[in-house]
């Protein structure tokens, strides 16, 4: 009976960090490669000390690669497994200019960025768009991969990346 009770409690704790993994309906799960995200970010040229926020940052790749190319980087993620795990992988890394928040992305501010990165499904990045547009600093490089601003003209594109310049 001891074994059951183990097992029962083995499945549901796989079960629970299975759910927070994947938690939030507003970003798929789809890793960016990194050669894309190294021509990216030459291309934008992103400089030292720059302040990049990665919304819905999934497991840090993008948080981790800009941080490496010297920007201030954070991510904001809904999934606090995902959030421990890139902080985990950021402390290996020592990285000590990457940071994971775990939090809504829709209610955290963004006015000291220099560059905003979203990966987001189409309805988020409606939800965003306003926001943004509200909160941002002028000349703040906003970068959307996949799915884009309805409303906001981008200044280039590179595969399925487009940039921005907010106005």
């Amino acid at each position: 009976m001891d074994i059951a009770y183990l097992i029962i409690f083995a499945v549901l704790i796989i079960c629970i960090l299975g759910l927070s993994w994947f938690a939030g309906s507003d970003a798929p799960y789809i890793p960016t490669k990194q050669e894309n995200l190294n021509k990216l970010f030459k291309l934008i040229e992103m400089k030292k000390g720059q302040k990049f926020y990665e919304l819905g940052s999934g497991d840090g790749r993008v948080v981790l690669e800009a941080a490496k190319a010297g920007a201030e980087a954070v991510g904001v993620e809904q999934s606090w497994i995902r959030v421990l795990y890139s902080r985990w992988r950021a402390k290996k890394l020592e990285l000590k200019n990457a940071t994971f928040i775990h939090g809504n992305i829709f209610t955290i501010s963004y006015q000291d960025a220099d560059i905003v990165y979203i990966y987001l499904l189409q309805s988020a990045v409606d939800k965003l768009e306003e926001k943004l547009k509200k909160e941002l600093k002028k000349r703040v490089l906003i970068i959307t991969q996949k799915y884009h601003f309805k409303n906001w003209n981008y200044i280039r594109r590179y595969l399925d990346f487009q940039i921005y310049i907010k106005e």
